[in-house]
Order: structure tokens, then sequence, then C-alpha cells
């Protein structure tokens, strides 16, 4: 009994050793990084830049692939992929005419870093101002859903209904006049 709990414990000790070793292995594997984003706006773009250093030594990273997101109402939408050089930078461009995700036109730009070997995850955000202004207040035009329906959506409907109740006044006009002329049968008595 006393040779089996000496065993349990040389294993277990074992055991802690090796996850202990795994465990500082995959921390050596992968580093912190920084992202550091720049817009320059043009007449009809944007070019965001993105430089991707170790967060311990300040030099840069190459072959980090980043994911540029734009947030809109029901999720992220893409913009752009890159791969950084051997100088860390990588850069993309999207429309200027992209209207912004809230009523002060502002877009919200996004750089990310998901299940990468050279770095841990990592996302940074930046505010950007839109040049497209956002149409706050606007009054909507008459369609399928508003209050008040397209002329031509309202002839159709009411020319239905009155051939509709057209038809039935004179059906029933047809049965007053068949009523009416139906010759009257006599009794007659033997």
């Amino acid at each position: 009994m006393k040779i089996m709990k000496a065993n349990m414990k040389i294993l277990l000790v074992l055991i802690l050793l090796i996850n202990f070793n795994q465990k500082s292995f995959s921390k050596d594997e992968k580093k912190d990084g920084v992202i550091a984003l720049t817009v320059e706006p043009n007449d009809s773009l944007f070019v965001v830049n993105a430089k991707v250093t170790d967060a311990a030594t300040k030099a840069p990273l190459k072959g980090v692939e980043i994911t540029f997101l734009i947030k809109r109402m029901y999720g992220d939408m893409k913009v752009g992929n890159a791969t950084t050089d051997e100088s860390g930078v990588v850069s993309t461009v999207f429309s200027a005419k992209m209207p912004g995700s809230d009523t002060l036109g502002n877009i919200n730009l996004s750089a990310k870093v998901e299940d990468n070997d050279v770095i841990n995850d990592i996302t940074v955000s930046k505010v950007i101002q839109s040049k497209v202004s956002f149409p706050a207040h606007t009054q909507v035009g008459p369609n399928m859903i508003s209050s008040s329906a397209p002329l031509w959506l309202q002839v159709t409907f009411w020319m239905i209904v009155c051939g509709v109740w057209g038809l039935f006044a004179y059906v029933t006009f047809l049965i007053y006049q068949i009523s009416r002329d139906k010759p009257k049968v006599q009794k007659t008595s033997n």
C-alpha cells in the first residue's frame, strides 16, 4: 500500500511537470504584439496603414495576417485582409463614400489578428469621420410599408373593392328579377 502511494505521488509530480513544461513552451512560441493604426483620407478612398511590432522589443513582426473591419448595424463588415511584410507594415483601402455607423458620421475601424502563429490575438480600434453625412430625420417616401400608399396602389385597391361589391349587387338584382317574373301557379280544385 505504501509503495502504491509513493508511485501515485511520483506519477502526480511527473504529470504536473509535463503540464508545466507544455505551458511554458506554448508561451515561448507566441509573442505579445502592438498594432499602430494610421488613416490617410484621399478624395475617394481611405488608406489604412497598420504597423505590427513586438510589445517587448518593439521590433517589427512579419507574416502576421491582419483583418480590417468596419462596425455596421448588424455586425462587422470586412474591408480588407493582408499579411505584414519584413518591416511589419500592411495597408488596405476602402471607399470614402462609406456612410458612418452613427448619427455623428463616425466610422469604427478595427484591425484584428486571430489564430496567428507569431503573436497572440489582438484587436485595435480607431474612430474616423465619414465624408458622407448621415441622413438624420429624413422622410421616407411612400412605399408598401409606409402609412400612405402610392396612388396607383390606392386606385387598384378601390377598383377591386368596387368590382366585388358591384358583382354582389348585380347578382342580387338578377335574383330579384327572376323572382318577380316567375309565373304564378294557380291552385285548381277538382
